[in-house]
């Protein structure tokens, strides 16, 4: 995704650069929009790109009330409604019982915010015949994703930040158009064109670890640190990214060497070639594997992946590993 920064007049182009309006032009797109700054600026910048460009697709709007705010998250819900119906644009709205959620996921508020904002934006998708849902994520909130894994401990996958795209299901991938801009941009492109937006009061909570380091964290690297720690963090995501991206397709060749076979439920390979290679090749291999195979992998931290690379690298004739998921991983006898 480009890297060039915006101005005032140029967030389209920005916009351009970073998704062709070529890939989208002729096909349904669903905007995720909150209200907020960052996401107003999206669906107004597509609009003028559509505008230009004309195409066969259509852009409708996707707002998920999260119901964390009471009678704000229904006034944002309600202004949306109404600039939805100014701007000509169908608008689909999806209720989530966050809270709820985060108590039988037995995750924090901003995790089951997170997934069930992809859930729900994924169904309005597919309702919609939409191929393409298009976020609102800044390079700004790249900086604050990559120090905060950081920060929790990661790898090469989680420094190199949110990428530009994901498919989020077999007819709908994911696109985040704003990753080469800054919400200073944002800001500016608002006021050019006369765009109000709504204000979250949560972003500014400190109570929850991103709004932290947005608020705490960056400005005091910044201040005392490093003044140039932001693009010193996407620099090391980029390096990070590229790293990742050339394992993986090392890992791919390995896992193909190992033949493997996905039959009633049940995956088997060669373990031969992975005997003398690197661990984390080995791992990521097997990782590889086990999506194509549509097992779950939401157990499966990093020393779980270490013992199943190891398992398989083993020369040992027999043996088995009960693995997370109700899975259990097999080396037949001789």
């Amino acid at each position: 995704m480009a890297a060039q920064r915006a101005t005032t007049n140029d967030l389209p182009a920005c916009l351009t650069a970073a998704w062709a309006p070529a890939a989208w032009r002729d096909v349904h797109v669903l905007v995720g929009v909150s209200g907020g700054a960052d996401s107003m600026a999206l669906l107004r910048a597509l609009l003028q790109l559509k505008a230009d460009i004309g195409g066969g697709g259509e852009l409708f709007v996707g707002h998920v009330n999260h119901q964390l705010r009471g009678e704000e998250s229904r006034a944002d819900e309600a202004w949306l409604r109404n600039e939805c119906e100014r701007l000509e644009l169908r608008l689909v709205v999806e209720r989530v019982e966050t809270v709820q959620q985060a108590a039988d996921d037995g995750d924090g508020v901003e995790a089951a915010a997170r997934e069930g904002r992809y859930r729900a934006l994924t169904r309005m998708a597919e309702g919609a015949g939409a191929r393409y849902v298009a976020i609102a994520h800044t390079r700004d909130d790249q900086v604050e994703t990559v120090l905060h894994r950081l920060l929790r401990g990661t790898g090469l996958r989680g420094l190199a930040g949110m990428p530009p795209s994901r498919v989020l299901s077999p007819s709908v991938t994911l696109v985040r158009p704003l990753l080469a801009c800054w919400r200073s941009d944002v800001l500016e492109y608002l006021a050019a064109i006369g765009q109000s937006h709504r204000q979250d009061a949560t972003n500014e909570a400190v109570r929850f670890t991103r709004n932290r380091l947005r608020h705490e964290l960056l400005p005091e690297l910044r201040r005392n640190y490093n003044a140039d720690v932001d693009e010193a963090l996407l620099r090391a995501a980029e390096l990070a990214g590229e790293a990742q991206v050339a394992i993986e397709e090392l890992a791919a060749n390995l896992l193909a060497a190992c033949h493997p076979r996905l039959t009633d439920g049940r995956l088997e390979f060669q373990t031969a070639p992975m005997v003398g290679q690197p661990e984390l090749l080995a791992s990521e291999a097997l990782r590889l594997a086990w999506r194509e195979a549509g097992f779950p992998e939401q157990a499966m931290t990093r020393e779980w992946w270490r013992r199943l690379a190891q398992f398989a690298q083993s020369t040992e004739p027999a043996g088995a590993l009960n693995i997370p998921g109700n899975i259990i991983a097999r080396r037949p006898t001789a």
